[in-house]
């Protein structure tokens, strides 16, 4: 459960289940009707795989400054 809880606060974590919340959806569904055959999930897993390799990871974080005197 503790890695389950660490992984999911993680930004990119974060950033994948809500860019691609469908394909995973799909996937989840899929494994609970082919239970004894996992194998025939695999356009579906594929789907999410491919959605989660086009989210950019999270930027480093942004730090707002005055601008300068005179500038």
């Amino acid at each position: 459960m503790s890695i389950a809880r660490c992984t999911s606060s993680h930004p990119i974590i974060r950033r994948i289940r809500q860019a691609c919340a469908e394909p995973f959806e799909a996937f989840e569904e899929c494994l609970r009707q082919n239970e004894a055959a996992t194998s025939n999930c695999t356009e579906q897993v594929r789907r999410f795989l491919q959605c989660a390799e086009q989210v950019p990871p999270p930027g480093p974080p942004t730090i707002q400054t005055e601008p300068l005197p005179g500038t």
